[in-house]
């Protein structure tokens, strides 16, 4: 693809330009339309509204002195945004000849990137522009990479280091608000000889279909990690054992929901569970934790034996079939059907009654 190519398909950047003046207005748009993607705003007032509205702004100069609210005003509601590109948002303050040395100094310690002189040059605000475009490029870059860092690329689930930073985490809170703490680990065994057999591209197919569905079956307060090859662990906070393995049921979707049956085949993968309660007055170190837990040594409680079985043989609770509905899973249900017209029954003989 030649440069002209790239250039036509690539979104131009996007700048908030702020000034009560409609000539300086005029004079950046002239300077600055062609290149970029320009938003004019004649206030401090119109430039907040644009700004929580448009995300894609990525540069904002604003004069320093305006009528009604003033770009330090403008600065600060953009500094004080619990909105992260907002926090982060490059700001150059356009400041007169006459402003002093020290409005400048006091503008930097309240957050402004850069300042621009007018009456300015073209050459000047065109280089400031495009510094500042490509520094916050250059901060988003940096922000995905961050946030991959904690990610298995396979399934888009958290890591393992991401997994025990969140354990450490967990156990600080439950022990100031003195709550129980639950892992519990998930391991489908025969998974690895499976994608192995298979291959690409089913195997990635296949694991990001794992990982969106572990995702979706866990209740908001919980949080759902990949830990090893065939395994994943849940947090599970303000949970006992008991109440973990009340949530079995939910955690363990059919093999056709996690995208395992190809070619029209039948699939070996057994579900194993692990119930693992943190004793929060014992060692609270979350590498040693999991490491226990996922090996199923001291400090894991195993789930009951009939647990351990193919997904295809869990039938959903009501409620939960009633939820799959909503979810337009209906597919799923059909070869539970036999099983959850069985436990209807009752109720459909006593409204047939009434």
């Amino acid at each position: 693809m030649n440069a002209v190519t790239q250039e036509n398909i690539r979104p131009r950047a996007r700048i908030l330009f702020v000034d009560d003046s409609r000539m300086m207005r005029m004079c950046a748009r002239k300077i600055l339309g062609n290149s970029y993607d320009l938003l004019l705003a004649d206030s401090a007032e119109e430039a907040w509204r644009l700004l929580q509205q448009d995300e894609r702004i990525q540069v904002l100069f604003t004069d320093l002195q305006m009528p009604g609210q003033s770009g330090f005003d403008l600065l600060d509601r953009i500094r004080g945004s619990d909105a992260t590109r907002l926090a982060e948002l490059p700001v150059v303050l356009i400041t007169g000849a006459e402003d002093r040395e020290e409005m400048r100094s006091l503008a930097l310690e309240r957050g402004a990137t850069d300042f621009i002189t007018k009456p300015f040059q073209a050459a000047e605000l065109t280089a400031r522009a495009r510094a500042h475009v490509e520094s916050g490029h250059s901060r988003r870059k940096l922000r995905v990479l961050e946030r991959d860092h904690h990610l298995d690329r396979a399934t888009g689930l958290g890591n393992r280091g991401y997994c025990e930073r969140r354990i450490d985490q967990a156990i600080s809170f439950a022990s100031r608000h003195d709550q129980p703490l639950t892992l519990m680990h998930l391991r489908l065994e025969g998974l690895a000889q499976l994608l192995g057999d298979l291959g690409e591209p089913y195997a990635g197919r296949a694991l990001q279909r794992i990982g969106q569905t572990l995702a979706g079956s866990i209740r908001k307060e919980d949080t759902v990690f990949r830990t090893g090859e065939e395994s994943f662990t849940f947090l599970l906070p303000a949970t006992d054992r008991r109440g973990a393995v009340t949530l079995q049921e939910r955690f363990l979707p059919d093999l056709d929901a996690l995208g395992l049956s190809g070619n029209g085949h039948s699939l070996e993968v057994t579900c194993r569970f692990q119930v693992q309660p943190i004793a929060l007055d014992g060692p609270t170190d979350a590498a040693s934790l999991l490491n226990e837990g996922l090996s199923g040594n001291a400090g894991a409680e195993a789930a009951e034996p009939d647990q351990a079985r193919s997904p295809k043989t869990q039938t959903p609770s009501i409620e939960d079939a009633l939820q799959m509905i909503e979810r337009g899973e209906s597919e799923r249900l059909r070869h539970h059907l036999p099983q959850l017209r069985e436990r209807l029954q009752p109720l459909l003989e006593l409204l047939h009654e009434r």
